[in-house]
């Protein structure tokens, strides 16, 4: 089974669905994940737009790979937030069913100590994996709260559930002072989501390769292991310099102006790279995602 290019295109929710299809038909993607729905959080959303959602996919031939839950961590000790964070799973598996999703991504609840609290963390977790499991879902976890990779190992291994994986954010890893390469051994046979993205130290988004999360050496690796996942292509760069800022008064005006002068040496510096022999060429998001998208179809043959 072959891995498959997806990701979330929505801008962290500025664009409505109509505009994630647009932009993924552009790119010939056929798959997208989904997390907003009208710039809204999928737990808010009602018959009208499940609808929306169906006929709008189905009509583009488009296929959504997974839904992110963008259920927020909470205190492990606090029964009140457990059971509201569990009513919202249930209502976003009985979504996934409608939109016959079966992947969800998840967030851990947050605790100090995995050894020490992991009958805690087995007594919040396992209802979410039984009741998933009735609905023939798999659980993504998403790493988060500067967990190290060690975490997710012994939580995923203790669980003792074929249904529970995680994904694999280089990035993630390498800012919680890990080697990203180490960090793909020790949950490599659980990964199922993998980011396609790479950053600098200061968390700065890069062109592949261009980083410092050792990306290629992981492609190389995901490749040898038959990585057969989704492959996520998020990254940071319209919102690091394409999204459109408010303009400042007063003293933030020189931060302001500071900002825009980076902004146009990080286009200048993509566009030099994107386009070696095109010296007036000023690159665009969607170029740089072609981009992206290409790289990655290379590598894993597509």
């Amino acid at each position: 089974m072959k891995s498959t290019i997806t990701g979330f295109f929505d801008h962290k929710g500025k664009l409505n669905l109509e505009e994630q299809i647009d932009l993924v038909k552009r790119h010939q993607i056929d798959t997208i994940c989904l997390r907003y729905y009208d710039h809204k959080p999928l737990i808010e959303i009602n018959d009208k737009g499940i609808k929306d959602i169906l006929e709008q996919t189905k009509n583009n031939k488009i296929k959504i790979a997974a839904i992110d839950t963008l259920i927020k961590a909470y205190d492990i000790n606090n029964d009140q937030k457990a059971t509201t964070a569990f009513d919202e799973f249930k209502f976003i598996v009985k979504l996934a069913d409608k939109l016959k999703v079966n992947q969800l991504f998840i967030r851990l609840p947050k605790f100090n100590d995995v050894i020490e609290e992991f009958e805690n963390i087995k007594l919040r977790l396992e209802p979410w994996i039984i009741h998933a499991a009735k609905h023939s879902k798999k659980l993504i976890i998403v790493p988060d709260d500067a967990y190290k990779a060690n975490t997710y190992a012994y939580i995923i291994k203790k669980m003792k559930n074929n249904n529970l994986s995680v994904l694999f954010d280089p990035v993630y890893f390498m800012m919680t002072h890990e080697s990203t390469t180490t960090s793909y051994r020790i949950l490599k046979k659980k990964i199922s989501a993998f980011m396609c993205h790479d950053a600098d130290f200061k968390m700065k988004p890069k062109l592949i390769g261009y980083g410092k999360a050792d990306i290629i050496n992981l492609f190389k690796k995901l490749i040898r292991d038959k990585f057969s996942g989704l492959l996520m292509m998020d990254n940071e760069f319209y919102h690091e310099i394409f999204e459109p800022s408010v303009k400042k008064e007063g003293f933030f005006k020189k931060i302001f102006s500071n900002k825009k002068k980076q902004e146009k040496q990080q286009i200048d510096d993509l566009s030099r790279r994107i386009f070696p022999n095109e010296e007036t060429k000023n690159v665009t998001y969607d170029d740089i995602l072609s981009n992206q998208i290409k790289v990655v179809n290379i590598v894993f043959k597509k």
